[in-house]
Order: structure tokens, then sequence, then C-alpha cells
């Protein structure tokens, strides 16, 4: 299992408050001193599709210095996790704080006449419900993907605001977005060299076609009321602007803020702006997805900076992560180092993840973790900090970090961590995982973590015994799941980083 940096912990204004208030016998002062610390502020930010290497405190691809920030102000997670490889359930996972194959939610939520009926079932509690019982004002900024009907809908959802896109994607840019850079992703592009004569379909500036109508999936909606937004701006910088302006209404009380970026998901628009920031890259796909990253990480930037000003930031707990690796099913996009494999696979690169949390209240600078988190502890992490309780009897999967953070408990972190969407499954257990491409036939991929991150060498042929025991794992976890509540598109297949192609979900 991981090793864990020691470092001091932070907990000076819950010490200094309790020293200062205590009574003679103690009691009182300290039921005083607990009443006048107020909770704390609570930001999720969450990129998309964002792999591991894409941020500069894990690889040196780019420079991302207001996302490090968070991690050097904090804690950096190096096994940080989803819970699958894809953007819909991984979200449901992370904010329910349960896996999704509990509820039925295994596959990408979309609007199909096939399936009339996708969401995140009626009476599954979100964190904006519980903090919202607890005194939080509560506001979504960004993607959803987690269903499109009324009883779906974010402020129905435990939300008091919102501001973004049902869908699993949208626009960048709208038909009055001026100094445009795009490339076209759609199924054409894929399969394709960027260097491929045919995939040269980059546009600049005034030139550029009219972008499509945003429609009914995918259009840019306020409020529990829907009102349609013809956004001209750049949707990052939207926002990450939309985040700020939630801040400031809400800075003199407690808040919890999920900002939800659909960057650097395709399609693959940018504006001159960011994409003048990389003169030297040739390729225009890395350039104009570089400059994608840019943009998230200035409006990562603009939050913590509007924290800062509102004299709320030594008080305000922020976590940053993406919901699944980077899209490596477009050639040629995603960092081959230190991982394999990319978004819709469960080797590392699908599911390990940018994992940073800030509370300077609470957690040291500079603080490393090393063994494997979870989405799933996002969840019980902020109820613990804002004192509010899930449903008696209700279970959760992940865990309360601060333990981890503070030294108070051994970091082994997640004991297994199961990755599903039929037919394939995977598991990790301590150092050791399995991957199978189909979960009711024997044997699969095992890989031992601690000496093989690449996820290169194939040890099942020579520990049977291993691999027994993972799947005896992934038949326990079976147990607290449900049959999916709808079914998945036809598998794609793609190569990244010299790993055979593997199906998964579309």
């Amino acid at each position: 299992m991981g090793e864990r940096h020691r470092v001091p912990v932070a907990v000076g204004f819950l010490l200094a408050a309790l020293s200062s208030a205590c009574s003679t016998d103690g009691s009182v002062g300290e039921q005083e001193a607990a009443a006048a610390v107020p909770p704390p502020n609570i930001v999720v930010i969450l990129a998309d599709d964002l792999g591991y290497a894409d941020v500069s405190t894990y690889g040196d691809r780019l420079q991302t210095p207001n996302i490090d920030r968070i991690g050097r102000e904090g804690a950096v997670f190096t096994q940080g996790y989803v819970t699958t490889p894809v953007c819909s359930p991984s979200r449901a996972g992370l904010l329910t704080g349960r896996y999704q194959q509990r509820f039925g939610f295994e596959y990408n939520a979309r609007q199909a006449p096939e399936v009339p009926d996708v969401g995140l079932i009626a009476g599954e509690l979100t964190i904006a419900d519980y903090l919202r019982a607890a005194g939080y004002a509560t506001g979504i900024v960004g993607k959803w993907h987690l269903g499109f009907k009324d009883e779906h809908y974010p402020t129905n959802r435990g939300f008091d605001e919102f501001y973004g896109h049902l869908s699993g994607a949208t626009s960048f840019i709208s038909r009055r977005t001026e100094g445009v850079l795009s490339m076209r992703t759609d199924e054409e592009f894929r399969g394709r060299s960027p260097d491929d004569p045919r995939t040269d379909l980059l546009i600049r500036g005034t030139e550029a076609p009219e972008p499509p109508v945003r429609r009914r999936g995918n259009l840019i909606l306020r409020g529990p009321e829907k009102t349609v937004i013809d956004e001209p701006a750049y949707i990052t910088d939207v926002f990450g602007d939309e985040s700020v302006d939630f801040i400031r209404r809400h800075a003199e009380e407690p808040f919890f803020l999920y900002s939800a970026f659909n960057a650097p998901h395709s399609p693959f628009e940018v504006t001159e702006e960011y994409y003048d920031r990389f003169p030297d890259v040739e390729n225009e796909l890395h350039r104009i997805y570089f400059g994608m990253i840019a943009a998230l990480d200035d409006a990562v930037g603009r939050i913590l900076d509007a924290l800062d000003e509102a004299g709320i930031a030594e008080n305000t707990l922020i976590v940053f992560l993406s919901d699944n690796g980077c899209a490596g099913y477009f050639p040629g996009l995603c960092s081959c180092e230190p991982l394999s494999g990319g978004k819709l696979t469960y080797y590392e690169g699908g599911v390990r993840v940018p994992y940073l949390l800030r509370w300077p209240a609470a957690v040291a600078a500079g603080t490393t973790i090393d063994a494997p988190v979870s989405t799933l502890d996002i969840l019980p992490t902020a109820l613990a900090a804002a004192g509010a309780e899930a449903p008696a009897g209700l279970e959760l999967d992940g865990h309360d970090l601060m333990p981890l953070l503070d030294g108070s408990a051994e970091a082994t972190g997640h004991d297994r961590l199961v990755w599903r969407n039929y037919p394939t499954v995977a598991v990790r257990s301590g150092d050791m995982k399995l991957i199978k491409p189909h979960q009711d036939e024997p044997g699969g991929f095992l890989y031992d973590l601690a000496s093989d991150i690449r996820e290169q060498i194939d040890l099942a042929a020579e520990r049977p015994a291993e691999v027994a025991n993972l799947e005896a794992v992934i038949e326990d976890w079976r147990s607290i799941t449900v049959e999916p509540a709808w079914g998945r598109r036809p598998p794609l297949a793609y190569s990244i980083c010299n790993i055979e192609p593997i199906g998964f979900e579309n």
C-alpha cells in the first residue's frame, strides 16, 4: 500500500478557540468554542476528461500554476481515483458518496428515443441535499449530466442555484464568440492521426463558419426557471465568472459550490487569447487542447482569488479533480506518462486523476498522501467538516479524508476499489489490480501497481491465486449492486500507450 509523507496539520483555528474558551471543567468552554467556529465553506471543482499528466503537479506536459496552488497550499493525493472512467456515472458516484451501481447508474445518461428515462433516481440524495439541510447555500455552475427531466434537474436535487448545461457536452462558443479556433471532433476524426490532412479542419478567427446552434440537451440554462442563456463569451471563462459571482454573493454565510467545468472535453474549441500562449506547440490539436486547459487554470485562479478577496480562504475546503482520464480515443491527444490508458478504459490513465485538496485552517501546506483515495470520499469529508450527517442506515462507500490528512490514522486508504461498466470490471486491492474484459468469464489481466504503474506486465498466468482472490473481491462487491437501469452504447475500442485495445462504453 502507499506510503504517507507525514507533515504537521494546522488545526490552530480549532485548538486556539477551544483553549481560550475553556472553563474550569472544560465542558462549557468547549461547547461555546465549538459553536463559535463557523463551518467551512466547501468548493468542489471538477474538470472534464482532464488527464493525470495534464496538471503540472503530476507531469511536465504543460504548466497549470493555479490548479497546482491548491495542492501546494494543501494536499496532493498521488493515487486519487474516480468510480468509473466515463463522465456521467462518475459524477453520480461523486455527488452521492455511493457506488453508482447501487442505484443502477452504470452507464452514461443521454437523451435518445430508446432511453427515455435516465438520470439520478428519485430519493438518491446528493451532497447538496445534505449541506442545504445543514444551512448551506448551495450552487452548481457548469455541467450536470445526471438526467434531463424535472425530477433530475439540479435545483430539484439539493442545489439552490444552477447555471450550466444538462448534457454531457456543449459548445464552448456561440455565433457571437470572437477570435475562435476549433478542431472538428466528430466521428470522421476518430481513429485518424492529427497529422492526417483530412483532419486539418482548423477554423481561424472571423473566417470561421457559424457554430452549430445549441439544442435542447446542451442549452445553457439558469435557475429553476430554466431560463435559456444566449451566452456570447467563451464558456470556460463564463463558468469561472459565474463561480466567482456565487462566492461573492454568499461570502457571509456557509456555502457549497460545485464548479463542474466541461473543459477540456470535446469539442476542442478555444479563443485566440489562450491559443496564442502556446506558439511553440506545432501540433494543432495539442495547441488547442493546451489552450483549453489554460483557460480552465485561469478560471480556477479567479475562484481562488475570489476566496482571498472575500477573506474566507482560510476556512474554505476546496477540492480539485477530474471526472475521468484523458480522452485517448482522439489520436495523439493524451500523454502516455506516467500512466497507460485513458478515458473509457480501466487502466490507470482512465481512473486515476488529479486530486488536490486545500483547507488552510485544518490541512498543512505541502501534505502528500500516497494512499489510494476515491471521489467517494468527498461527500463524507464534506459532511464531517460541516457537522452534517447522512440519514441513519444509509450506506456510504467513502471515508472522511481528514484522518489521513491529520495523521490520526494510518494512511492505508481504501482496501478495495471496484470499477464496472458491464460486462467489463476491474478491482484494486492493495497494490494488485485485476482487469476483466468480461465479468462472468474467468481470468483477466493482473498488474502489480507498486512496480508496474504503466500496467505493462500481465502477471495473471504466474499468480493464479491473486487472480482468484481479486475475483472474490469483485463477487463480494456485486452484492451491493443492482442491474443497470438503462443500456449502454456499443463499445469503442482504441489503443493508447502500447496498450492492447479493449472495448468499453462510448
